[in-house]
């Protein structure tokens, strides 16, 4: 009904409030990252079909495979699924048959794959080496202790970038062995339930001390913890983006000399991964920091952490 509705006054007057609520509802069931790439991915297809005349909205199977054809050479197989989902929620948004949903869809997008190739290009783990080194380019101003901080928290805590920028001064807290931080929202936690994980403060990063020289150097007693730094080392009000972290990331390994073509927002989360399946550390200990689902994700990081060890040439060779 909501999607049919489409102004107020179709709602009897009694049930506006209600009507307000639920249309925030719907909307809530997708991350602003989600609707945002979805909302760029509708664009670009109707555009698309507006250059070569056919209908986007409802569009035929055909029309999508040819379009899923036209741009297979420039996205990868990942993208190419989005944009599916994008075009998949713009007809059901407006209670129109889903063409995403065709065989003839599902099997172009199949054929894709298979000549493409399926797997992505993954971003190098920034270990622990790494991440030091990266620390080690970030001076004593004002942009420099944020960076390092960064760096510090992201790879502490195995966090997506995503998480990181959302962190608030009131989601941290401050003990002995390290830092309680509060996710609460995540990519695998879209309903907000929320989750406490353990930074620690160890030996070679001692992130309670990073966290302490920042707040202080900043002046931030309270909201976003990560901002932007205009000219004049000027501390911003806004909370940096997700994007701004990759590029930091990219500009730290770049000035440690290090390819930043290598490096992007993942590279924290997966170095600390990486970093622990090196050291022997226990599998669930490392789903306690990562908050993976499943086992199995997990395992990849494990068997690059140890491709060369017990290896079986190793009494010949």
């Amino acid at each position: 009904m909501l999607n049919i509705i489409t102004s107020n006054s179709q709602v009897p007057q009694t049930l506006q409030a209600e009507f307000t609520q639920a249309k925030s509802y719907i909307k809530a069931r997708h991350s602003d990252a989600t609707r945002k790439a979805y909302a760029f991915d509708v664009l670009a297809f109707n555009e698309w079909a507006t250059i070569h005349r056919v209908n986007s909205l409802p569009a035929t199977p055909e029309t999508v495979v040819l379009y899923l054809t036209s741009i297979a050479d420039s996205h990868k197989p990942a993208t190419l699924r989005r944009k599916l989902a994008a075009i998949r929620h713009f007809h059901r948004e407006s209670n129109l048959p889903t063409p995403t949903d065709s065989e003839l869809v599902t099997g172009a997008m199949s054929g894709i794959k298979r000549v493409k190739g399926s797997s992505q290009k993954q971003a190098a783990p920034a270990t622990i080496e790494i991440v030091q080194s990266m620390m080690l380019t970030c001076e004593n101003d004002l942009r420099g202790k944020r960076d390092r901080l960064l760096l510090a928290l992201g790879f502490g805590g195995a966090f997506r970038r995503s998480e990181l920028a959302q962190l608030t001064v009131n989601d941290i807290e401050i003990t002995e062995q390290g830092l309680r931080v509060t996710i609460r929202k995540s990519k695998t936690d879209q309903e907000g339930q929320g989750v406490t994980v353990p930074v620690l403060n160890g030996a070679r990063i001692q992130v309670n001390k990073l966290f302490q020289e920042w707040l202080e150097a900043a002046g931030i007693t309270s909201g976003a913890i990560f901002r932007g730094i205009g000219r004049g080392d000027r501390l911003l009000e806004e909370a940096i983006t997700d994007r701004s972290i990759a590029n930091i990331i990219k500009a730290r390994a770049t000035l440690a000399n290090l390819d930043a073509d290598l490096y992007s927002g993942h590279s924290l989360r997966s170095g600390f991964l990486t970093s622990a399946a090196s050291s022997g550390a226990s599998l669930f200990k490392m789903m306690d920091i990562s908050r993976h689902k499943k086992v199995d994700t997990l395992r990849g990081y494990i068997r690059n952490a140890e491709q060369f060890k017990d290896h079986a040439g190793s009494s010949f060779m």
